[in-house]
């Protein structure tokens, strides 16, 4: 039986691009892949398995997909697919011919991206009428729409962080320069600095 699955709603999430990551024995295509919605996700052999990466569009363009290790950054959510994108087997007797999924991003929940089946129209044999399905959006408190949590007030406080140590008037001396205040003046120094007390 044929299956087709896509992503249907990454217009909602112009912030991010989804990238397929394809392990296992047997790959050859393209990998890792960018995920389009007018495509069907393919792990390209049955013993593969496909993994699903949001990336930050920003980060992705900044870094550049070859220099990005999907496995252990970070700065990645990712969503392991668990059917076979490209097919299935079925019962001789079942009349299903094929399979197309569709799948919508819910957001992000850690380090995960949260993908929930949202619709599947199957197609049968023998003139038995196709079939749609329509599924609800998972229900999960801590869902966020972002693929990072607070990235702009972080982003904020680093400026704001970065403007307080230009004007410090009690800058740290640096360690080739010779000091011979006290461990305590130190602290009181750094402290004032801190605070921009004078």
């Amino acid at each position: 039986m044929d299956r087709c699955v896509k992503i249907v709603n990454l217009d909602e999430f112009p912030e991010i691009v989804l990238v397929g990551h394809i392990t296992g024995p047997v790959i050859q295509c393209e990998n890792p892949y960018i995920i389009s919605p007018d495509e069907c996700l393919t792990k390209f052999y049955k013993a593969n398995e496909l993994t699903i990466y949001a990336i930050d569009k920003a980060y992705l363009e900044a870094k550049g997909l070859e220099n990005i290790n999907l496995e252990t950054d970070s700065n990645l959510c990712s969503y392991e697919v668990k059917i076979n994108p490209d097919w299935d087997v079925v019962n001789i007797a079942n009349p299903l011919m094929k399979e197309d999924i569709e799948y919508s991003i819910a957001g992000f929940s850690e380090e995960r991206l949260i993908i929930y089946k949202s619709r599947q129209v199957s197609e049968y044999k023998a003139g038995i009428p196709d079939r749609t399905e329509i599924f609800e959006e998972p229900d999960m408190p801590d869902i966020r729409l972002t693929i990072k949590e607070n990235v702009s007030s972080v982003e904020e406080n680093i400026s704001s962080i970065e403007e307080d140590v230009s004007k410090d008037e009690y800058p740290v001396p640096d360690e080739g320069e010779a000091n011979d205040e006290g461990i305590l003046d130190s602290i009181i120094r750094f402290l004032k600095g801190l605070f921009n007390v004078k």
